[in-house]
């Protein structure tokens, strides 16, 4: 398999902009990696865990996206990410056997793992399957970066009230490639809304969650403002 920014496949458009733009690789892996005998004896330990599965996952996993690194204004990092998917051996009641996924250059207290599925599962006192696979955390950063260049009308900050938000955005066109478990993305007429869950979800924390509105031009923030009538907040987010 190639390097995902040799081959980008079925990322969209914005994406393949997004990673010509911020993406680079560096060298990966920097140590030897474990073959696929020492990875199954690893995984033994893990009843009812198919390795083979596991293996299909984690080497077209480490080929397209081992040493990926970009800087990303998403609101779960906000800082430059190294993909290194690595065989971890990680154990989640929920989840599995998980592997190492993405490296941070910032202090957080959590880690990004990658499933045997596929699935980006953050992982802290709880885990939280974020993003059903890569490609979609890609898209989910590429729709970050693209509302640098527009215009915000509402700036997300924890604690703001959400009352009505995500019901109102439901009638919006959905973009479902850079959409998760946690975490979804909106638009119309010309502006874009996203609510942010994971922060609530991983520390069980709801005054973690937030959200944004971004106008793509000055007819769009009026559109943008014809849709923040119909909510129960204001134009600044709070009740």
């Amino acid at each position: 398999m190639s390097h995902v920014l040799d081959a980008p496949g079925e990322l969209t458009d914005r994406a393949r902009r997004f990673l010509s733009a911020r993406g680079r690789a560096v060298p990966f892996p920097t140590v030897e990696n474990p073959d696929d005998a020492q990875v199954a004896e690893r995984l033994a330990r893990f009843p009812g865990v198919d390795k083979d599965v596991f293996l299909a996952r984690l080497r077209p996993a480490q080929a397209r996206y081992g040493g990926l690194v970009y800087r990303t204004s998403a609101w779960s990092f906000e800082e430059e990410i190294r993909f290194q998917p690595w065989p971890a051996y990680g154990a989640s009641v929920e989840h599995g056997p998980l592997g190492e996924f993405i490296d941070h250059t910032v202090a957080h207290p959590y880690t990004v793992t990658l499933r045997g599925d596929g699935a980006v599962v953050y992982r802290f006192g709880r885990d939280v399957a974020v993003f059903p696979d890569a490609d979609a955390l890609i898209e989910a950063d590429a729709l970050y970066w693209e509302c640098e260049s527009w215009i915000p009308v509402v700036e997300p900050k924890p604690g703001q009230s959400q009352a009505g938000v995500r019901e109102a955005a439901s009638l919006l066109t959905p973009i479902p490639e850079g959409s998760g478990h946690t975490e979804w993305w909106w638009e119309s007429d010309g502006f874009r809304v996203h609510v942010w869950h994971t922060f609530a979800e991983l520390f069980e924390q709801e005054r973690l969650a937030k959200w944004g509105l971004w106008a793509r031009d000055e007819a769009g923030v009026r559109a943008a403002h014809r849709f923040l009538s119909g909510l129960p907040v204001r134009v600044d987010g709070t009740s």
